[in-house]
């Protein structure tokens, strides 16, 4: 996400104005006091309100408001963020208060309290900080916004500070908040342990109940297994008679199956007997046919066998027919020479015909360029006009705009001067001021008039010396007008000539090409007409072998005719000889099935008679399976009544095993909230000591990771600024900045003023990087406000490098070193205008002349 936009009204110096942000460098440059740290601030403000800069320190002076909008631009959305703020008069005192504050994402816009706005914002940024609108911001002013008076603040800040603000960068602080919960969560865990070992002890009742339950459901239990002993030997001699009775219903099931068998095989025996009778049909009608087959075979082999004769004479006639065609081919070639020859010989003399017009037309235009050309030596002056003066005239411009500048100045001193020496002459004829009306002696201002008088005639005489040297430098501009005037005139007569001249030869060019194109054109034409003459014995030639060839062809026709019909009997005698085959094999395919048909028939006959003999059986074992059923439902109704019995014990027996089962629960209760407390202490044992020890353990990793990957950057852009090998940039592992200077350690106090800037903003660059690294920032620009404060030339240089090395991917920039435009994607200056700052959005990359450190710009 990047910054996009912003306006501001009544910011400090700023009336109204409004600014758009690109990827990349934007520096803003401009002279001192022009306005340029103000729009920074605004920035800030419309983020942060007054939580970093005070209102009153922002609001354009005699202003009753002030507004700031801030846009935004990421892969998500676009926002835009607006606050308004009214002055208020308040026990004698101006103070300000927020009159509307709004949050816009995607053109959907919403009313938030300043805290909730906060709270937006972090959200937005992405790295965790307090949400109260009055709390300070430490991640947005060391890692995103350098101010200019606040470059080396965080090389004095105390380390405990320095390291609980990179901690919350570099979002590892809710590691630390997780060690705290879990301590917490550990307490109340043993406490609920506690309480639910008190909830067990209310429920021992349940194993007094748990034990008579169990005594009754025994008793009872042993009633139904006398019960149960004299039920299973009624049931096994029930089971008895239900054996008997199935082997009786099985043997009936298999008479029925008996007699469904031969109604089913009588009905597959009067099939079978029929499929014999179509087989046999079938089997004469296959002969008949192999008998047509093989009188057909007999017919067309007489044809077939003249095949090969056929294609040897067809053969013969191809070699003759491929002999005549080459000789014609042969012939063709040197026809076609001929026809060349004559298409050339007409293109010849076309282009002979062409090129002779051509080249009268030329000589026409020639003697028509010679005209011209001497009409142009003969037009307008032979040389270059002398120069009246060296300078240009936009030198002799900017001379006369300075001369009129002198001049109004010199008209202003006059004026001043004439206005002194009347009040003196006033005063001195009067005897009274006319200023402040009050007497005065004459005699004391005589000096005055005169000094007013001899300022008058200075003022006259410098006025006099501008006149004069305007006049003359007008007189210069006039004689160079005209010289470029006349200058103009005689370029464009030498172009005419130029011009003229380039024609002329252009034309004579082309007359000496076009003669040697007509005498080589003339020659052409003569070979093509000897090459005609000797090719037109050729077409008579080539006549007498298209006959000879056509004869030959309609012979070759024949004899291809007779192969076909030769071919046409063999392919046909393949055809009835597989025919035959075929009929052959389906023949004995149903002789083969005919013989089973028959062995079936005889083997379905002898089952068919035992099935007769065995249905005679079937009336005798229906009347033992009545006397079955009886026997059946008296043993039934015996166990029935013994059944019943059973019930109403297992009735009395559940209810003595459900008093048990309900003080089982109770029990079971007890014993869960047992192991529960048990669990729980174990829990808390583990979140207060095992977790708690990961955790801190994660956080450590975490930051000693973040420190590796920033120690790397902040040695390595500490080095890029400073360029001195003798010093190297490390951190404590409370990210205090130290310097390595020939081998020993050193705080950053003992370094020189430019030392410390560059090991503050390598500190700031480095932490950027990180914390975008680690995903706890989702802004990507930086603020600098000045950073080469104190820097030398070579310094400054040295950061432009830097940062076209690092390739952020969006980096306002406040700077009056010139160098620094050189990086710059975009230069926009700032400056002041009757009391106002404008922007000017040109886009020049470079910002001007240098200009001084402006801490309050």
């Amino acid at each position: 996400m990047q910054l996009r936009r912003l306006r501001v009204k009544n910011i400090r110096s700023y009336e109204a104005a409004e600014l758009a942000f690109a990827s990349g460098t934007t520096l803003l440059a401009g002279d001192v006091g022009a306005g340029k740290t103000s729009l920074l601030y605004a920035i800030e403000m419309a983020l942060f309100g007054v939580a970093e800069v005070d209102a009153a320190y922002l609001v354009r002076h005699g202003s009753g408001h002030a507004e700031v909008t801030v846009a935004f631009e990421g892969p998500e959305g676009r926002y835009e963020i607006f606050r308004r703020f009214r002055r208020l008069r308040r026990k004698g005192r101006d103070t300000f208060e927020a009159e509307k504050i709004r949050f816009t994402v995607d053109g959907a816009e919403t009313a938030y309290s300043a805290t909730e706005l906060r709270q937006q914002v972090i959200d937005l940024l992405g790295f965790p900080d307090n949400p109260s609108p009055q709390a300070h911001s430490d991640l947005w002013r060391w890692a995103v916004y350098v101010p200019q008076e606040r470059m080396r603040d965080i090389l004095g800040a105390r380390p405990q500070d320095r390291l609980e603000t990179v901690r919350k960068a570099l979002g590892v602080e809710r590691y630390r908040t997780a060690a705290e919960n879990a301590q917490e969560l550990a307490a109340d865990l043993r406490r609920s342990a506690v309480a639910r070992r008190a909830e067990a002890d209310r429920l021992r009742h349940f194993e007094e109940e748990f034990v008579e339950g169990n005594r009754q459901a025994d008793q009872r239990r042993l009633d139904r297994t006398t019960i149960d002993r004299a039920l299973r030997e009624h049931e096994a001699a029930l089971s008895g008679l239900r054996r008997d009775r199935s082997e009786l219903e099985a043997r009936l099931r298999r008479a029925e199956a008996d007699e469904r068998e031969l109604s089913s095989l009588e009905r597959e025996q009067a099939s079978d007997q029929r499929s014999l009778e179509e087989s046999g049909r079938v089997l004469r009608e296959k002969a008949e046919e192999i008998r047509e087959r093989t009188a057909e075979h007999s017919a067309v082999a007489a044809e077939s066998s003249a095949l090969d004769a056929r294609r040897r004479a067809l053969e013969a006639a191809d070699i003759e027919l491929a002999r005549l065609r080459s000789q014609l081919d042969q012939s063709s070639a040197a026809l076609r020479s001929l026809t060349e020859a004559r298409a050339f010989l007409q293109s010849a003399e076309q282009r002979a015909d062409g090129v002779r017009d051509t080249a009268e037309r030329l000589r026409g235009e020639e003697q028509e360029a010679r005209r011209l050309f001497d009409e142009a030596l003969a037009a307008g002056p032979a040389k270059e006009p002398p120069a009246p003066t060296p300078d240009a005239l936009p030198v002799i411009e900017t001379r006369l705009a300075e001369l009129r500048e002198r001049q109004a100045t010199a008209l202003q001193a006059v004026a001043r001067a004439q206005s002194s020496l009347s009040e003196v002459e006033e005063l001195l004829h009067a005897g009274v001021c006319p200023r402040c009306h009050q007497s005065v002696r004459p005699s004391e201002f005589e000096t005055h008039r005169s000094e007013a008088g001899a300022e008058l005639a200075n003022a006259e005489a410098a006025l006099g010396e501008t006149q004069a040297a305007l006049d003359r430098v007008d007189g210069e501009r006039r004689a160079r007008e005209r010289y470029e005037r006349a200058l103009e005139r005689w370029k464009e007569v030498d172009r005419r000539r130029a011009a003229a001249r380039a024609a002329l030869e252009r034309v004579v060019k082309l007359s000496e090409a076009h003669a040697r194109d007509l005498a080589a054109a003339e020659e052409s034409r003569e070979q093509a007409r000897r090459r005609v003459a000797e090719l037109r014995p050729v077409e008579a030639r080539e006549a007498e072998l298209r006959a000879a060839l056509g004869s030959a062809d309609a012979s070759r026709a024949a004899l291809a005719r007779e192969v076909e019909r030769a071919a046409l009997a063999f392919e046909r005698q393949r055809g009835i000889e597989r025919s035959l085959s075929n009929l052959r094999g389906e023949s004995e395919r149903l002789e083969r099935e005919a013989a089973l048909l028959q062995a079936r028939l005889a083997e379905r006959s002898r089952r068919l008679e035992s099935l007769r003999e065995e249905r005679q059986g079937a009336a005798e074992l229906r009347r033992s399976s009545e006397d079955s059923e009886r026997a059946l439902r008296a043993a039934e109704e015996s166990v029935s009544n013994e059944r019943a019995t059973l019930v109403r014990l297992d009735a009395q027996l559940d209810e003595a095993v459900r008093r048990a089962a309900a003080a089982e629960t109770g029990r079971r209760e007890r014993a869960e909230l047992l192991a529960e407390a048990k669990d729980i202490e174990e829990k808390a044992g583990w979140v207060g000591s095992s977790f708690r020890t990961s955790v801190l353990s994660m956080e450590q990793k975490l930051l000693t990771h973040a420190q590796s990957l920033f120690e790397r950057n902040f040695a390595r852009y500490f080095a890029s600024l400073v360029d001195d090998p003798g010093l190297v940039a490390r951190t404590d592992p409370a990210f205090t900045p130290l310097v390595m200077i020939e081998g020993e350690w050193t705080p950053a106090e003992a370094l020189s003023g430019g030392e410390r800037t560059s090991l503050a903003l390598a500190f700031r660059l480095a932490l950027a990087q990180v914390v975008r690294s680690m995903g706890s920032l989702h802004l990507d620009t930086i603020l600098l406000d000045e950073p080469t404060d104190g820097f030398s030339p070579e310094q400054v240089v040295r950061m432009g490098e830097l940062l076209d090395e690092l390739a952020l991917p969006q980096v306002i920039l406040v700077s009056h070193e010139t160098q620094l435009a050189a990086i710059a994607d975009r230069v926009i200056r700032v400056q002041k205008v009757d009391g106002r700052s404008v922007i000017d959005e040109g886009g020049s990359r470079s910002p001007g002349p240098e200009v001084a450190s402006d801490p309050d710009g």
